[in-house]
């Protein structure tokens, strides 16, 4: 997603130019779309003159502004996903019935992984064929 800073609208997705004013994201665009840089004065694959107006640039104290608004953002976020985690976990340790349930996991996936390790060779490979996506098949069914 990008914002432009002419018209304050938001494009989705990792577009060229802005859907709403039109206006390029840090390059010049010449009419047949080829990407030159905003110092540019003839086009540099197909020598056209003629080229987007790119938006305004950021001033730099609203570059610092998101940085430093996305890393205090991040570390929150880090920060309480961590405490959660830990009092999950003291939760899990404190109660027996609820450190059964870890244990047989762990039993039944090592039981998996010895019954898969003693099936012979030529018949994982088959398996694995069968659950293997063909070149030319999409995501779900049909």
């Amino acid at each position: 997603m990008k914002y432009c800073y002419h018209c304050n609208h938001v494009t989705p997705g990792e577009p060229l130019f802005c859907n709403y004013c039109g206006r390029s994201y840090d390059i010049k665009l010449c009419p047949r779309l080829h990407v030159n840089p905003r110092s540019a004065d003839v086009c540099s694959q197909c020598g056209s003159r003629e080229f987007s107006t790119p938006q305004p640039r950021m001033p730099f104290r609203t570059r610092l502004l998101v940085v430093l608004t996305m890393f205090v953002l991040g570390a929150v976020l880090l920060l309480s996903s961590l405490v959660f985690i830990v009092e999950v976990l003291k939760a899990a340790l404190s109660n027996a019935e609820v450190q059964m349930a870890p244990a047989g996991i762990a039993i039944l996936i090592a039981l998996l992984w010895w019954m898969w390790l003693q099936i012979p060779h030529w018949l994982r490979k088959l398996i694995q064929r069968c659950f293997q996506r063909k070149p030319g098949e999409k995501g779900g069914r049909s």
